[in-house]
């Protein structure tokens, strides 16, 4: 079991990562006055990604690299297709068909990714 435990703190680490970030991003962008979901995504799936890589306990780039994976297809599958929502600020736009919601939210995981990659150790150093 003492092999396992810090792989399943690690799981709690991500979903927490990723509930916190999703409605911190969600709330920021309504307060701003733009759509919240592309914002909530792009949150969630930054902090997923870079939590993965602080929170693995081996082989943490590979282990942020699958977040990202399984992340962008799991919010494709729940982001399209996606429509525009009825606010003043779309105008015309509400209820055309829109790729922004999975557009943001794979941007998030590709940052996180690059954060990780920069942040990650170096052999020798």
């Amino acid at each position: 079991m003492s092999a396992f435990k810090p792989w399943l703190l690690a799981f709690f680490a991500v979903a927490g990562a990723f509930f916190l970030a999703g409605l911190t991003g969600s709330f920021i962008t309504d307060a701003l006055g733009f759509w919240h979901i592309p914002g909530a995504g792009f949150a969630a799936a930054f902090a997923v990604v870079v939590t993965t890589f602080f929170a693995s306990p081996s082989r943490k780039l590979q282990m942020a690299c699958l977040a990202l994976a399984v992340g962008g297809l799991v919010s494709w599958r729940i982001l399209e297709p996606s429509s525009y929502p009825e606010m003043q600020r779309y105008g015309d736009l509400a209820y055309q068909p829109t790729h922004l919601p999975l557009i943001a939210t794979l941007s998030g995981g590709f940052l996180g990714l690059l954060f990780a990659f920069i942040l990650r150790p170096r052999p020798g150093a």
